[in-house]
């Protein structure tokens, strides 16, 4: 029996994937101070002991376990955020909360997930450090950047994981990639609340946005990840963009508040531009994949899609049922979650801060189940 202890829990990924796999274990306690969170969770694994704020955890308190899983707060890392870093006072630094866990507890298994700029060049020596604090343990480490869009989920998300083992063991290796063979419109719902729906100028404002002399209207959609001529709309700010469902979505973020996803349904691949608002831009391609989602600033900056329907274009908001789908959850947990009476802008938030539980299950399968 595997005994976990998750950190900054969530609604508990890391708990579902090993269900998932059918790893036999047991949640012996869990760190978290967000209500609608711990409500999620509860509504999924039933009860659970809750030891609360990390920074107020005695860690003789904690039971005694096997895995400890610390997927500590990104808000100050991000490169959409303000970067603070790992210091003392910001978010992120709750990393070193952690440190009277690991060397009071010294469980076998540890795993650390975090957005990709952790070890880009600005945070890496403080990635470095954490890495020698506990080689200094006895712990091994292999980290490596993973993306969602390689385990089977159409989400373009990368994040950096760290397996650390105590003592002797088989050395890890992280999953290999395999072909992805789903598209955003794979997780869309059947029917949807018209409350989802925008206005008809808004679909309006975007069509004559188009270039009609280069890119017809629900025509030629044919380059995916490249941007329309357009001088008001050069970078690579995602902000306000459209994609197709045949697509692959970018990363659901936690605290990426100025980049809201949107989702285009057009039969052809492609991307283009939307003039003169920063919060409608541009248009994928039917057989990409999505943006990254991000917290989606509570749900006023979900993603959306354009369906064509009987040369009907309409463009709406991605459900949060969607973005569950779309972070690798199970129609049967989101229910239950749904069935907490939990708000949209909350679900919208916990769904943007959380892990995609394929990549979780591709790393657990190759810690727990190979050799």
């Amino acid at each position: 029996m595997l005994r976990v202890f998750e950190a900054f829990v969530g609604y508990g990924s890391q708990s579902i994937a090993l269900r998932n796999l059918g790893i036999e274990h047991e949640v012996v306690a869990i760190s978290e101070i967000d209500k609608y969170a711990i409500k999620a969770y509860e509504a999924i694994h039933g009860p659970t002991l809750n030891l609360g704020d990390i920074c107020k955890i005695n860690p003789i308190d904690i039971p005694e376990h096997d895995l400890f899983t610390y997927s500590f707060p990104c808000q100050d890392l991000s490169v959409a955020g303000k970067q603070a870093g790992l210091g003392k006072g910001t978010r992120s630094g709750l990393l070193y909360e952690c440190e009277k866990i690991i060397e009071h507890c010294r469980p076998k298994y540890l795993l650390l997930e975090n957005v990709k700029n952790l070890v880009g060049k600005k945070f890496k020596p403080h990635f470095d450090e954490w890495l020698q604090y506990l080689e200094g343990l006895g712990y091994t480490n292999y980290w490596k950047v993973l993306n969602a869009k390689d385990y089977g989920v159409p989400q373009n998300r990368e994040r950096v994981f760290v397996v650390s083992i105590l003592g002797e063991h088989n050395p890890y290796e992280f999953p290999k990639p395999i072909p992805l063979d789903r598209c955003i419109k794979d997780a869309l719902e059947d029917e949807v609340d018209e409350k989802y729906y925008l206005s008809n100028e808004y679909v309006d404002r975007f069509k004559q946005s188009i270039k009609k002399d280069k890119y017809p209207f629900g025509k030629a959609y044919s380059v995916i990840g490249t941007t329309v001529d357009n001088e008001e709309q050069k970078g690579t700010n995602s902000r306000g963009w459209v994609y197709d469902p045949n697509g692959c979505i970018s990363t659901l973020s936690a605290t990426d508040y100025k980049q809201p996803k949107q989702i285009a349904e057009i039969n052809q691949l492609g991307m283009l531009d939307i003039k003169g608002n920063e919060q409608v831009r541009r248009v994928y391609g039917a057989n990409g994949i999505s943006p990254t989602l991000n917290t989606m600033q509570g749900g006023n900056r979900q993603p959306k899609i354009l369906e064509n329907k009987n040369d009907l274009f309409r463009i709406r908001k991605l459900t949060p049922r969607e973005c569950f789908r779309l972070m690798g959850m199970r129609d049967d947990d989101i229910d239950k979650i749904q069935a907490a009476g939990i708000s949209n802008t909350q679900q919208y938030k916990m769904a943007g801060n959380s892990i995609v539980v394929d990549v979780l299950e591709a790393i657990f399968k190759n810690l727990f189940m190979e050799g």
